[in-house]
């Protein structure tokens, strides 16, 4: 069982319960107004960005009436992501770069987290 539904049985206290409804009538007022769609194939996405809805949204979705398919909305996040991760490419700006120094220090070595190109400050 997810802390979400966890919190929506009560399991976690009043607060965190009257949270998850919270979260649930946002999740639906944002359906409701169209921002919100779904594919052909009943995968979930934002209008405003095209994504499709990350996991804990679709757990949230999963409780209001909006009819979406959970299983494509997934495989076609999975799908969206790694194809991101693929044409993935950042080059370290000057003003990064510093900001990292301040940061780190200068001669630390940092790891971009998503190419797992190192970066020697």
């Amino acid at each position: 069982m997810t802390r979400f539904a966890r919190e929506l049985k009560g399991e976690l206290g009043a607060f965190w319960k009257k949270n998850a409804e919270e979260e649930i009538r946002k999740m639906q007022a944002r359906a409701d107004h169209g921002e919100i769609c779904t594919t052909a194939d009943g995968a979930a996405y934002w209008v405003s960005s095209g994504n499709y809805l990350p996991a804990d949204c679709v757990e949230i979705l999963t409780y209001t009436d909006f009819a979406f398919s959970v299983e494509e909305t997934t495989k076609a996040r999975e799908a969206q992501t790694a194809e991101f991760i693929r044409n993935y490419h950042h080059e370290v700006t000057e003003e990064e770069r510093a900001e990292m120094r301040a940061a780190f220090g200068t001669g630390t070595t940092v790891v971009d987290v998503i190419s797992g190109k190192k970066i020697k400050l």
